[in-house]
């Protein structure tokens, strides 16, 4: 048969071959053009050994060549409730299924390594083997097949010593380590290999603690197989890393360090063995200079929201939803009569009503938190104070301007149920729904430390009866305690009878003689 004949490219740069020409075999590899390539090996079975200025074999540019497409299917596809913050559940695909799948996608690194078996274990003129190209550009197929065809690629190291779990790590290529472990998490080749050190002794888990990557630590941790006390040839455990990056002084608590150094310290991580006194990490001085300028723009930030929230809760109380009574007020268009006494000047229309004591006690709820807040952030601007008190104030603040906000989201609820449950009961749910939405900085926070717990029970089952108590008290009682408050004082008066929940019917009104009747009607009711 003739030869396939292509014009030559341009001379161009590629991250792995910076003065790489371009030949017929390496286009064809770069476009998955899996038809073309079988027909240039069929005519010249040679073509496969062939290797560009960089050391490249057209192995390794197939190893780069990835599929967008693939990528999103397989991270919706892979992703369940325990390593996601979606806290959607996911239906992993059947591994028969993949299979086929990825062998079909693949199937030009297969004629490659048909052609020739040894090219998948030749590596590059600097010490990258093609798996490892592979988990550097996060091409999922090729590593599928691979991996399938040459199990043992896993453990070969380049240059620096690392496997191409290392490099993924390194490259933060979560989709490709999460989808080893569901594939592969069992097997002992994948077991043994998630504890292979580099030439400087880092493990998987160093190097994902030293690049901060929250959702590989995670995953890392939460398997049994994972020895986390491991050092390197410093003498650090991924403990010690974690402990490096966290710096004392003003941070918000949800980074993902400080949430590392949590788990690792909940998972019963050590530190390496080194006297902690002459360690820097560990013997470091709060920089009181720098914490007082980040706490001085806190506070005037954060006032801004605090006094905000005080003047509209206070303006709300002030001008209640629905009016007030007033000196001649008439009902359906008639004057009450002499004996029939209204409501004293300037009582709410809507006393007595559910929503109307759910909107006194949230308004009254977000006032306190506001103005608490506001007291806290003048003493937190104050260089006279100390700065250990001023940086737990930083936090008490921060704490009660959240809850005073989220309590005058649910005052603004109840306000409009008032309103609009009479005349329009479906705005006024509609309303209650979309206000809720506010929540969700609460929830994402719960979420987030949901998924952190149970990487740690998964590691340590015994844990759950000392942290989740902890858990409770902090991802849902510390962010959510106003609705407690609220919920506990309407379930009170409902319980005690004081209040009856009913909406006042001002065509009612002229049925009282006298305002004891009005009120004893309202407990009746």
């Amino acid at each position: 048969m003739s030869p396939i004949k292509f014009g030559r490219g341009r001379p161009g740069k590629n991250k792995h071959s910076p003065q790489f020409k371009p030949t017929e075999h390496t286009i064809a590899l770069q476009y998955d053009r899996a038809n073309i390539t079988k027909s240039l090996l069929k005519w010249k079975k040679d073509l496969v050994k062939q290797r560009d200025t960089d050391g490249s074999t057209p192995l390794h540019f197939a190893a780069s060549a990835k599929d967008p497409f693939l990528q999103f299917t397989v991270s919706v596809f892979s992703m369940n409730f325990s390593i996601s913050y979606t806290g959607i559940f996911y239906f992993f695909p059947s591994r028969w299924i993949l299979k086929k799948v990825f062998m079909w996608l693949g199937r030009q690194a297969i004629e490659l390594m048909a052609a020739d078996s040894t090219c998948a274990f030749q590596p590059d003129s600097h010490g990258s083997f093609p798996v490892h190209i592979a988990a550097s550009g996060d091409c999922m197929v090729f590593l599928f097949v691979l991996l399938m065809r040459h199990p043992a690629c896993a453990r070969l190291r380049n240059a620096q010593g690392k496997t191409f779990l290392h490099i993924a790590v390194e490259n933060k290529r979560f989709i490709i380590v999460q989808f080893l472990y569901l594939l592969w998490g069992e097997q002992p080749l994948f077991k043994s290999m998630v504890n292979l050190q580099d030439n400087n002794g880092d493990t998987a888990l160093h190097l994902a603690v030293r690049e901060g990557d929250m959702d590989l630590c995670r995953l890392l941790i939460g398997s049994k197989d994972t020895q986390i006390n491991l050092e390197n040839r410093e003498g650090k455990t991924p403990m010690d890393l974690a402990a490096e990056v966290v710096k004392s002084g003003f941070y918000f608590g949800m980074t993902a360090p400080r949430r590392i150094l949590s788990i690792l310290t909940f998972a019963k991580a050590q530190t390496g063995n080194r006297r902690r006194d002459l360690v820097p990490e560990y013997s470091s001085r709060l920089e009181e200079e720098k914490e007082s300028e980040k706490i001085k723009d806190f506070a005037q930030i954060v006032g801004i929201g605090s006094v905000l929230v005080a003047t509209a809760t206070f303006t709300a109380a002030l001008t209640m939803p629905g009016g007030v009574w007033t000196p001649g007020d008439s009902t359906g268009g008639k004057k009450l009569a002499a004996v029939a006494a209204p409501p004293p000047a300037g009582t709410p229309v809507f006393a007595g009503s559910f929503a109307f004591d759910g909107f006194v006690i949230s308004n009254t709820v977000a006032f306190i938190c506001s103005t608490l807040a506001t007291f806290s952030l003048v003493y937190c601007g104050v260089a006279a104070v100390d700065i250990r008190q001023r940086l737990g104030l930083v936090t008490i603040s921060l704490a009660l301007l959240l809850c005073s906000a989220r309590s005058f989201c649910a005052a603004l609820a109840f306000a409009l149920y008032m309103l609009l449950a009479k005349v329009a009961y479906g705005t006024a749910m509609a309303s209650i729904v979309m206000t809720s939405l506010a929540l969700l900085d609460g929830v994402l926070f719960m979420l987030a430390s949901l998924n952190d717990l149970i990487a740690i029970i998964r590691r340590r089952k015994g844990i759950l009866i000392t942290y989740a108590p902890a858990f409770l008290f902090f991802n849902i009682l510390y962010p959510f305690w106003p609705y407690l408050v609220i919920g506990g004082y309407l379930w009170y008066d409902s319980w005690t009878g004081v209040v009856s929940y009913v909406s006042v019917d001002n065509d009612a009104l002229m049925d009282f003689i006298t305002l004891e009747d009005y009120r004893l009607s309202l407990r009746r009711c």
